[in-house]
């Protein structure tokens, strides 16, 4: 299981108990987010929860972290996600002191996942990359990064995909994944990621599963609030816009992620999962308050929130 605020405040317990001044994170998103939260606690007398309501903190301990697989941007993000026991819902803290002091990245351990692991965290990558792209916030750095993590990606999943050893392959996925986490903490755009953690609270369906579910009816939602982003994106996922409006040169960009998705088995669809249209409410409810949804280029409530969930059932 993921790890909770209470698992985390045990080790955080542990950690000042030792006089510890060094935290490293090593594995996937769940390791990582576990091991930002106890180097923050491991230097404040606080418990995990009070995190969520932002008090003011000390510096926390070095903080070094090494991931096992491209981790969707988290492995350089000074945020991380848990569930919270007292709310039974996952949610997220950031803080721009949670900055790691080093991130290791040597994409050889990578090639010890699976194929189905591989093409979910990747296309995780690919649906916080896609959205820096349109954030409202976004700047030409961050759209460079973007754009060139959507090109890796495309020129490298399915590489990887079909061959796991394809160390270069997964070098360049592992690149993509950091670009993209430099991305994030500028753009502070994901809806994908939002309803992900809201859904993630709501059943056991992982996130970096779900976001590549939402990537695809994420993208649709936004496309005719930024359809000369979109056109950038076709044309680094080396569809073909010549000729054509602008609007149908957006929808390129989609049909380009649906065809990525569907050669890699990812499903596009909630209703192939256990979950009932009953629960959209309260998804749509945790959503909207996480904190990664104000730059998006379109208008967003709770009422867009279960439009977006019922395009994805």
């Amino acid at each position: 299981d993921s790890p909770n605020t209470e698992d985390i405040d045990t080790a955080a317990s542990y950690a000042r108990k030792t006089h510890c001044d060094v935290v490293a994170g090593f594995g996937g998103t769940d390791s990582l987010n576990a091991a930002k939260a106890v180097a923050v606690l491991a230097g404040n007398y606080l418990f995990c929860e009070d995190l969520f309501e932002n008090p003011s903190i000390q510096p926390p301990v070095a903080l070094v972290t090494i991931p096992a697989f491209p981790s969707f941007g988290f492995e350089v993000l000074p945020m991380f996600f848990l569930t919270d026991m007292r709310q039974d819902i996952q949610r997220v803290y950031s803080h721009r002191y949670m900055y790691p002091r080093a991130t290791i990245v040597d994409p050889r351990i990578s090639a010890q996942i699976d194929e189905e692991t591989t093409a979910q965290v990747n296309t995780a990558t690919l649906s916080i990359a896609t959205e820096a792209v349109i954030s409202k916030s976004t700047n030409s750095l961050v759209n460079t990064y973007a754009l060139k993590s959507i090109d890796l990606i495309f020129k490298n999943l399915p590489a990887a995909y079909r061959d796991l050893q394809n160390i270069t392959a997964r070098g360049h996925l592992s690149y993509a994944s950091v670009m993209t986490g430099m991305a994030f903490s500028v753009s502070r755009l994901s809806l994908s990621l939002a309803l992900s953690l809201a859904l993630s609270s709501r059943t056991r369906i992982p996130v970096h599963r779900a976001m590549g579910v939402f990537l695809p009816h994420v993208m649709e939602y936004n496309l005719t609030a930024t359809p000369g982003k979109y056109v950038q994106m076709s044309k680094v996922m080396d569809e073909d816009v010549r000729e054509i409006t602008v609007i149908e040169a957006a929808i390129k960009a989609v049909e380009g992620v649906r065809k990525l998705e569907f050669d890699l088995d990812i499903p596009q669809r909630l209703s192939l999962f256990d979950i009932s249209k009953t629960e959209f409410s309260r998804i749509a409810e945790i959503a909207i308050g996480f904190p990664f949804i104000e730059n998006a280029p379109r208008p967003l409530n709770r009422d867009e929130f279960e439009t977006i969930l019922i395009a994805a059932y």
